[in-house]
Parts: structure tokens; sequence; C-alpha cells
């Protein structure tokens, strides 16, 4: 790392100068930042016997993953069973097999020399860099795309919990953000990846696997608190999505068993789609149901929204697809970009955004005053309430019940990435109750999300705990 010499004005870590030496490559302020400078030397200066700090590339072998071969169809049936991990399959601190999308063996063989393994720690280095998960499960296969780094230890001297909680520690995240370059889309390279600066108990001629043990099993009792918490929480997450479903009671008389395998007689209508997903039986099976209860079309409670235009700014609060959570429906986070690089889409407080995309994962939200003037992906169609019938509470908890998304499941269409039309959307039947059930529907989901979230923000401030005690046990 290069001597700087740096001085900061009145206390603020924005305004400081610096002196360039001849190692230095970059002039942005990330890479010259006082305070991250200031935190890693200060384990190089620090004295101790039974620590080192050494790069990742010492320690473990840092590789890439591989994108998806051009024209890939993404859709999951019988043949699929090959997970194939994304970023968005990075979460809290795992690698969530069970969000994975699945692929068929004749894609794997295109990027079965990509692999990851039991143990294997990945880190984001593309979008939201730095997030770091474990594969705990042992599988036979199991690919990964281009915007993760997958990290594999080399020897037993180092645990892989170790490694990963140090990743996740603020010294792996400030290194993280130190090295992520870019202009419209920030990245981390492998290489950046490999010249992390670890700190390690050390003893002897190697590392202390006693004294790793240690600081985890401390670490550890805080949690497992945590992760009871987060379970807590996505269990009232599901009971909330399942409120509209229970209260209407519908589906009673519906064959939910899946049917792949069917015959169809087609018209001659040249119009007529001729996929198996749209002409499923189970797809006519779950209209008719839907048309005895009182409806209506989607678009006849909607209308496009008509302020689209966006003002150009020296800076930008971009929502995409990966900012909405899905089993909450909310945007969890807008990034800060400087260009917007392609169309994009305004968010006005109010509005209800549907993701073209995969719908049938439940990107469904109500634009908040906190996100009202912020520019979303071209991927959300937005749309504004447009009638009496329906309240906008009761709106969004129906879209994202199994009585649309499954609707929408049967009409993706594609080739790469499955997606709906908006004439799909337009179509779709909403049940309509009355007034006081689309009331009592709103106000226990409301209850539900409200719950989820004081357990959520308990966990997390365990975790702030458990990562405070990571680095007092390794610094002090």
């Amino acid at each position: 790392m290069a001597t700087i010499t740096k001085q900061i004005f009145e206390n603020n870590p924005l305004t400081y100068g610096v002196m360039i030496s001849e190692e230095d490559d970059r002039l942005d302020c990330a890479w010259f930042n006082p305070i991250i400078e200031n935190r890693m030397e200060g384990l190089q200066r620090n004295k101790r016997n039974d620590r080192k700090l050494v790069k990742l590339k010492v320690i473990a072998d840092i590789s890439g993953g591989k994108r998806l071969p051009k024209g890939t169809v993404i859709s999951e049936n019988e043949s699929s069973v090959i997970p194939y991990i994304r970023a968005t399959d990075i979460k809290n601190l795992k690698v969530n097999l069970d969000t994975a999308i699945k692929i068929p063996k004749e894609i794997h063989q295109a990027i079965q020399s990509y692999q990851l393994k039991q143990d294997d720690i990945v880190i984001t280095i593309v979008g939201t860099i730095g997030e770091a998960g474990i594969l705990e499960e042992n599988v036979d296969v199991c690919d990964f795309t281009e915007n993760i780094a997958k990290v594999r230890i080399k020897n037993d001297s180092v645990l892989p919990l170790f490694l990963l909680h140090f990743l996740d520690s603020e010294f792996g995240k400030i290194q993280t953000e130190r090295f992520s370059v870019g202009s419209l889309q920030y990245k981390l390279s492998l290489q950046s990846c490999r010249n992390l600066e670890i700190y390690l108990p050390f003893s002897g001629n190697s590392f202390d696997n006693y004294q790793q043990k240690r600081i985890l099993n401390e670490v550890y009792s805080i949690l497992k608190q945590v992760e009871k918490q987060r379970e807590d929480s996505d269990n009232y997450v599901r009971e909330a999505k399942s409120i509209v479903v229970r209260k209407l009671g519908i589906f009673k008389d519906l064959d939910v068993q899946d049917k792949h395998h069917f015959e169809q007689v087609l018209d001659n209508d040249p119009s007529s789609r001729l996929d198996a997903l749209f002409n499923n039986p189970l797809r006519e099976t779950l209209l008719k149901i839907l048309r005895k209860y009182p409806n209506k079309q989607l678009g006849k409670l909607v209308k496009p929204q008509k302020n689209n235009k966006i003002t150009p700014s020296d800076f930008y609060r971009l929502v995409e697809l990966e900012q909405i959570d899905d089993s909450t429906g909310r945007i969890i986070e807008a990034k800060e970009v400087l260009e917007l690089g392609s169309e994009k889409i305004l968010l006005n407080e109010g509005n209800i955004l549907i993701s073209k995309l995969q719908p049938e994962k439940g990107k469904v939200v109500i634009v908040s005053k906190k996100f009202d003037g912020c520019v979303g992906s071209s991927e959300l169609i937005p749309f504004v309430l447009n009638s009496y019938e329906v309240s906008l509470g009761y709106l969004w908890a129906v879209l994202r019940s199994d009585y649309i998304l499954k609707q929408w499941e049967y009409e993706l269409t594609g080739s790469s990435r499955m997606r709906i039309g908006p004439n799909e959307i337009n179509n779709t039947i909403i049940p309509i109750p009355d007034k006081k059930t689309q009331d009592e529907i709103v106000a226990e989901i409301q209850n539900k999300i409200a719950i989820s979230d004081k357990i959520l923000k308990e966990a997390d401030m365990l975790l702030s705990k458990a990562k405070e005690q990571f680095v007092k046990l390794l610094v002090s």
C-alpha cells in the first residue's frame, strides 16, 4: 500500500490533501480516502506477534464465474436441475441454493469449468459489491455467474468461516469499497480481490486454527440469536403473503397439482400462442375459478403513468430490480449514480410498479414518499390507481398473491429471460371483495409486516454487536 502524506481539513473526511507517490495509479477520492488508509495502516502497525496481515491470494485461489451462453432460455422444468448462482442469491452470508435459478445439463456442459463446491466463499463484484457468502451444502454441481468471485482456501490453516466473517467485517468492506472502480456501474476486479489484505491469528510458522475457532465460537453465540430472529421474521412475512388467499378462499376446489404433460388441440388463429405455458390446462382452470368471483381486469382498475420525464441532474437515485425485496414488496434502497446509461422510468409517490421480468416472483411495490423522484429500471411498469372499487393497499396485496402470480406464471414469454407483456398485465383478472374485506386484508398484512420489521431490527442490532465483537477479539 502506498505511503501517503495526508492532512484532513477541519475533521471533514471528504476534504483532505495527499502527496501522490509513484506507486499510485488512481487519482480518485475513494483510493486516497484517509479513513480507509488509517484503518488499514493501523493493522500494519500492530505489533502483535500472534497476528499476521497477508494478501488474500496467499491463502486462497480466486477465480471468476461464467455468463450463461447467449440465447439461453431460463425456464425451470423437470430437466432444469443444476443451480446457477447469481449475485442476488448471496444473502445473510450464505449462498442460497433455494433462490438460485436451475439450468439443464446441456447448458451446464458449456460452463462446467466454473464450479462452486462446499465451503467455497463468494464475493459479489458487480452492482452491490463486497457481499460475501459461503456455500454450506455439499452439491454435486453448482455453476455461478461472472458477477461473483470464487474464493477457495488453499489449505486447512485458515478456516472458511473465519475468512468469511473477516470479509464481512469493516476491514473487508472498506477494502472492497476502495478497490471498486467504474462510471456507469462499479466493478471489483479479480486482481483487486486477490490483493485484499486479510488479518489472521498466527502462531509459529502457520495460521492459528485454535484462535480462529475461539473467536468464531464467541461470535456465533450471538449469530445463533440473529438466525433465530430472522427465521421468526420470515415466518411473519410468509403469513402476510398468505392472507389474501386465506381471506378470499377462492381456490378451495382447485387441483394445485401441476401438469407438465398434456395434449392440446390448437385452433387455426395465427395470433394464438403455441407455447406450453400458455396452453397448460391449469391456466384455464385457474381463470374459470377466478371469473366466478366478483372481478375486473387490471387494465380497468389502473392507468399508465403519464409523468415519465426525467430531469437532467448531476446524479440520480436509481432503483434496479435487485433493490426490490420480493418477500415484502418494498424498495430496499436507491443507488446514487452519475449517469443512467439506458432508458429509465420516473418513480412517483403512490404509484404501483410491476416487474415485467419474472413477475411471478412478486416484485410489485407501491412507491413511497422516500423514493418519490427516483428513477427506475425499464423492466418496471408504473401504474396509477384509477378506480374506487379497490384500495391501493388491497391492489398491492392481491397483485402479490397466488391468485395473480399464478396467472402471470402461465403468461410468460421470451427467449433468454422470461417476461410478461403489457396486454397480459392489463388482462390480469383481479378478484374484488367488499370494502370491509379489503380493509381487513390490508390491516392484517400491515400488522404482520410491522411485527416482522420489529424482529428484523432486533436481529440487525444483534448482528452489529457480533461484528463489533469479531473485530474486537481480532484486533484488541
